[in-house]
């Protein structure tokens, strides 16, 4: 099994809260995630996922021949595509989380 590094700040920050975990399971997505973290204001999560596309994009134009521009403009279509017509069913379960655990 292999983990991404937790980030530094996280690690002497007063409060730091983990709220999405990506997973490649057997060549399947699996996601692990606190969705009520913005129970009142939803939205957030769009900035989380925007956030997300442009760090990658950023990192993968770096490695690669692709701009940065095209990294991110396949990775929003494709999300879009998504939404729209999904390439799975997403199946799961919401669990309590037990911040003691």
């Amino acid at each position: 099994m292999r983990e991404l590094p937790i980030p530094p700040d996280a690690k002497t920050a007063e409060q730091a809260i983990e709220v999405a975990r990506g997973w490649i399971v057997d060549e399947k997505l699996q996601c692990s995630l606190f969705p009520t973290i913005w129970a009142e204001t939803p939205e957030v999560w769009g900035i989380l996922l925007a956030d997300l596309a442009s760090h990658i994009s950023n990192a993968i134009a770096t490695e690669s021949e692709m701009s940065r521009d095209q990294v991110y403009r396949i990775i929003c279509k494709r999300l879009l595509d998504e939404i729209e017509l999904p390439s799975a069913e997403h199946t799961g379960d919401f669990v309590d989380w037990d911040e003691n655990s």
